[in-house]
């Protein structure tokens, strides 16, 4: 028998099913232990080639990722066919090319091509090639180019997605040669932007510190007296410095896109599910102003309501807090993002209230976009539309969106769209004959009103 440590939690699945894409930093945080997870196995000679979000327990209490089901794990140095079961295992989804047409000799690059679609779909709602069946999965990874159009928004950063793009390269010579590798490339491109929010946080607080002139000793004062008299300001002044609450305005944004605030003569960009703490001037009025970085059709429209705000304080003491999120005004409200996982291309259009908004946005197959805010109404509603009269209708239900991030996904396949009805052609009326219309009798208004 075996002993295995019980894991009370969600997996990932469920996550991305409830949250829909995540934050940078928290899908790094999921990725980086995954990535130490593999590494360590290919270290000893095994591939999992079932790397998948429903393979990734995130455990309740500690909130650590864990890699299960090694089910179907392959030994690098086995026998030619010691793991073979007969046909091409793996999950369409999340299969590397090589894995996918049957290749007896797939190694660990393999499982890489599999955490960068998994990083794909954490990034952006979904995975990067989606189908109606697992054949057609198959060739969309065999053949289609990564949906880069997808990675190309404010909240993904460019290093973030060269990374992935790596992972997903159809042969394996052009992926990263280990697991240590893309961790690695993680955290220096992590770090690198952690460096420049902090270079920007020290620029934003350069001649932020009042300074105040000592006065000079009165001349007779004894040496001793001096340096004592220095040694309790001192003293005072450290404890008083470190009891001090340092003076700090704190935002959240859990919108669901990047938030552009402006403190001062300076502005700032927080992305989705990120936080900004910046210094300000203690005992001192504050005034900032924050507004939503609305997404664009391929129009180039803007989509959704403008959501904007201030944050005023009158006495600044310690640290004043914002949380930007989707209930400002006490008014809830829902994001939606369309996933395009049909073969044709959609327009959408947002139903709130007895408003109808036309997105003029074009999602091409296998491309993904956010629509913008909305009023969460009773009877909102999402369409999308394709050609030959193809149309998707979606209920945006309370329960389904997300309370703080008002985030709803809508993942659009073939099976979704159905054929609008043709208007059915008016029969043409029948006539009387001409003796029933003899018969009948006269009305002078017939001409005017129906004659019941």
């Amino acid at each position: 028998y075996y002993v295995m440590p019980y894991c009370e939690g969600r997996t990932l699945a469920d996550v991305l099913r409830a949250d829909g894409a995540l934050p940078v930093a928290r899908a790094l945080a999921i990725a980086e232990p995954m990535l130490e997870t593999l590494q360590h196995a290919h270290e000893h000679g095994l591939v999992h080639r079932d790397v998948k979000p429903d393979n990734i327990l995130i455990d309740d209490a500690t909130g650590r990722p864990l890699l299960v089901d090694f089910g179907i794990v392959k030994y690098l140095d086995g026998a030619a066919g010691h793991t073979q079961t007969g046909f091409i295992v793996g999950t369409p989804l999340y299969m590397s090319p090589e894995q996918a047409v049957g290749h007896h000799d797939v190694d660990a690059r393999a499982d890489i091509y599999a955490m960068g679609v998994v990083l794909f779909q954490m990034i952006t709602g979904a995975p990067p090639f989606e189908g109606d069946d697992s054949q057609q999965i198959v060739s969309r990874h065999l053949h289609q180019p990564v949906p880069v159009a997808t990675l190309s928004s404010d909240r993904v950063p460019p290093w973030l997605a060269a990374i992935i793009v790596r992972c997903l390269a159809k042969h394996p010579d052009d992926r990263y040669p280990s697991a240590r590798a893309v961790l690695d490339a993680l955290r220096a491109g992590r770090e690198a932007m952690a460096g420049s929010a902090a270079r920007a946080v020290a620029a934003a607080s350069d001649d932020d510190t009042p300074t105040t002139e000592m006065p000079r000793a009165r001349r007779g004062t004894g040496r001793r007296r001096t340096l004592v008299g220095l040694g309790l300001v001192a003293a005072v002044g450290v404890l008083w410095a470190s009891a001090r609450p340092r003076a700090s305005l704190l935002v959240h944004n859990r919108l669901t896109e990047p938030i552009a605030l402006t403190l001062g003569d300076t502005g700032y960009t927080i992305g989705p599910g990120d936080s900004l703490s910046l210094p300000v001037r203690a005992r001192q009025g504050l005034e900032a102003h924050w507004a939503m970085v609305r997404p664009a059709g391929s129009t180039g429209r803007m989509l959704g309501a403008a959501l904007e705000g201030s944050i005023v304080s009158g006495d600044v003491r310690g640290v004043v807090r914002e949380v930007v999120d989707a209930t400002r005004d006490g008014r809830r409200r829902f994001s939606p993002m369309i996933v395009n996982g049909s073969r044709n291309r959609l327009r959408a259009s947002v139903v709130s209230g007895r408003d109808t908004t036309e997105c003029g946005c074009s999602i091409a197959p296998g491309d993904s976009i956010r629509l913008g805010y909305y009023a969460l109404e009773p009877g909102s509603v999402v369409r999308v539309h394709a050609a030959a009269r193809a149309t998707g209708r979606f209920a945006v239900h309370a329960a389904s969106v997300d309370s703080a991030t008002g985030a709803v996904v809508f993942r659009v396949s073939d099976a979704s769209l159905a054929a609008s009805p043709t208007p059915a052609r008016r029969a043409p009326a029948r006539q009387a004959p001409a003796r029933e219309r003899a018969a009948a009798p006269s009305n002078p208004l017939e001409t005017f009103l129906p004659v019941r």
